[in-house]
């Protein structure tokens, strides 16, 4: 069997951590830089510009193997580390480490932070240091309180420097157990549903999944069932970047006679019962042609009349990673025209069909040609990013897409169990950005066009054990809901199955048993089933297409709450506590609803996912909660999901 890794195929997308709303003291999840392995942790790095030595074995403490070795052999030089992905101060109370001075007494170091994309004030690190100095062949611990920088909850961290402060070069120190020490909670979890509040109904294609050619087994009764107990009600096919090398009439790639694990035909039988034709099928925009993909659309939905509804005009076409035969690859406009002939030759065999476009956030995002240069008319300001170009010249051309196409991967290679969770908030700046583009440059008929994501999951890199751990089926919930909030009409995870690799972020400071990564929900021989898999269920216990999603709030940014409102007056809470080892005690409050009992509760965490480490079947756990008065405080395990069913006092 074959398989293939989308990974290298995807954008990576830098998330924009929003300033989070921390009231009164925040914990927040174990998040060390550096343990003694020999390397920097949780996607930190070196940015220093000093030697320095993060493998040394001079001065080691019991239990460990590395330390790091620090050599200003300058003036003024300095030891930087950063995160990739900045976080919020409040979190925190202080920067922790152990620091040794080798042979060698005393040192002259400040140290100081990035906070908000500028430096603070810079201190002196002897101010910081048990006894007052840095001692010799002595380990001693330095402990920084963030107070003392003048830093605010909402302040955003990036990176912290140690820099040599005397104005000479030093003799070499010794640091070790980098890291941040979290706030406790002290006080439960506020929660308020307002029932009478509104945002959206629920649709059909925000339960989706990817599935791809090369997965072996697809037609198979096994995997069909599966399928059918996931919850999935929405599928995309044929497959990430390998739609744009893909000819679907001899299910083949083009200039190969290798044919594919199965065909349309084949997907068709297995996806149309499961969601009658709620299906999005990427045509070949790469080497293929609006001919060929208006002839997909009449076999279709002509010939076979499958019906299904959204096609899409190739697959990440602004990436240089995306297979393009075009005279100017990767570009905007020529983007732009093709789509335009596409979407007419498709159109004119099934007028019913929504054709979308390929986007990305962020109007100077993935600027290919620099001399393509256009101005926003609203704001006047000019722009070479691929959205902010592609619209401007379907505005020209008087195209207008049905809808236009979101991918989300917040991480690339490394990654972090803590920042991972704390970013889903650019879901709602992601998508804002994107109608804003669409408002700006197509004017009124952007009222025409939704937004959807086809492609979400943690990291767009080599698949870690982050992947297939329950840390991604927690980012998986708390995605699903965050999309809830937008207008965002699809969630469609990559993906089904994928296939397992070793060669990702498998690093000790993640959490997870399963040592390997696997973008999958399932393993290709069906034996195992991982957190998201089981998160989809929960998704369906949840909400279902046709429900009202409700305004909820939260004190906390490491407990999320989700609501949403059946036809019959119930209503249904999500709730993800994204915390690695506190259980949250949450206090709910409702507004235009009034709970009584009982209420039923489904949850999934350690627990079950543990049970599959043992080589036991997992199952959702399911109680029942007898009484639920009008302020009720429940309390939820670390690393959990859970969904409770209410019913309305009559």
């Amino acid at each position: 069997m074959m398989f293939f890794s989308n990974g290298a195929w995807k954008s990576l997308v830098v998330v924009a951590l929003a300033v989070f709303a921390l009231r009164g003291v925040a914990p927040a999840q174990t998040f060390n830089v550096y343990e003694g392995q020999g390397t920097l942790e949780n996607n930190w790095a070196n940015w220093s510009w000093c030697t320095t030595d993060f493998a040394n074995t001079s001065y080691v403490p019991k239990n460990q193997t590395n330390t790091i070795q620090v050599t200003y052999t300058g003036a003024w030089q300095g030891l930087e580390l950063e995160s990739n992905v900045g976080f919020p101060a409040g979190y925190f109370t202080e920067l922790h480490f152990s620091i040794n001075g080798g042979p060698t007494n005393s040192r002259a170091i400040a140290i100081y932070f990035t906070v908000n994309g500028s430096s603070t004030k810079s201190l002196n690190l002897n101010t910081f240091i048990t006894g007052g100095m840095v001692a010799a062949n002595s380990w001693k611990t330095v402990t920084v309180p963030l107070s003392d920088f003048g830093m605010k909850p909402t302040d955003v961290i990036s990176a912290f420097v140690l820099q040599e402060s005397s104005g000479a070069a030093q003799q070499p120190f010794w640091i070790d157990n980098v890291g941040f020490t979290p706030n406790i909670l002290r006080t439960p979890v506020k929660v308020a549903i307002n029932a009478a509040s509104t945002s959206r109904i629920v649709d059909q294609k925000l339960f989706g999944v990817n599935v791809d050619v090369w997965v072996s087994n697809f037609t198979t009764t096994a995997n069909t069932n599966l399928l059918k107990q996931s919850g999935f009600k929405a599928m995309r096919y044929p497959g990430g970047s390998l739609s744009d090398d893909y000819d679907w009439q001899t299910n083949t790639t083009t200039g190969s006679t290798m044919t594919w694990q199965f065909d349309f035909d084949q997907f068709a039988a297995v996806a149309l019962p499961l969601t009658g034709g709620q299906c999005f099928i990427t045509t070949n925009y790469g080497n293929g042609s609006a001919a060929e993909a208006a002839a997909w659309v009449n076999y279709s939905n002509v010939t076979k009349k499958y019906g299904i509804k959204y096609w899409e005009v190739g697959n990440e076409v602004y990436g240089t990673w995306e297979s393009d035969s075009h005279a100017l690859p990767n570009d905007p406009v020529t983007y732009a025209t093709q789509f335009a002939q596409y979407s007419k030759a498709m159109k004119a065999i099934d007028p019913t069909i929504k054709v979308g476009a390929v986007s990305t956030p962020g109007e100077d995002a993935f600027v290919n040609y620099s001399n393509e240069v256009v101005t926003n008319p609203v704001t006047g300001v000019k722009h070479s990013g691929w959205t902010a170009v592609m619209l401007s010249t379907m505005a020209s051309l008087g195209v207008t897409p049905d809808y236009i196409i979101y991918h989300r991967y917040p991480e690339y290679e490394n990654d972090c169990d803590f920042t991972l969770l704390i970013c889903n908030s650019s879901w709602a700046t992601d998508i804002a950005d994107l109608r804003k583009q669409l408002q700006d440059y197509l004017g009124s008929a952007n009222t025409q066009v939704q937004i959807m994501c086809t492609e979400n999951n943690c990291d767009a890199g080599p698949e870690g054990k982050q992947m297939c751990s329950l840390v991604n089926g927690i980012f998986m919930a708390d995605s699903f809901g965050s999309v809830l909030n937008t207008e965002c009409n699809s969630f469609v995870w990559w993906d089904w199955i994928n296939g397992t690799n070793t060669n990702g972020d498998n690093g000790s400071w993640l959490y997870g048993w399963r040592q390997y990564g696997d973008e999958g929900v399932i393993s290709p021989d069906f034996t195992q089933t991982y957190p998201c898999f089981w998160m989809e269920q929960m998704f369906n216990y949840f909400t279902q297409a046709g429900d009202e999603v409700l305004s909820v709030t939260s004190s906390y940014g490491l407990l999320s709450a989700f609501a949403t409102k059946r036809a019959d007056g119930s209503v249904r809470l999500m709730v993800v506590n994204k915390h690695d080892t506190q259980e949250l005690a949450t206090q709910f409050s409702f507004k235009g609803f009034t709970p009584e009992g009982p209420a039923t509760m489904y949850q999934y965490g350690m627990a079950q996912d543990n049970l599959a480490k043992t080589g036991l079947a997992q199952k959702i756990a399911v109680s029942t909660i007898k009484s639920w008065p009008a302020l009720t405080t429940l309390s939820f395990p670390p690393y959990s999901v859970t969904v409770i069913e209410l019913t309305n006092h009559k």
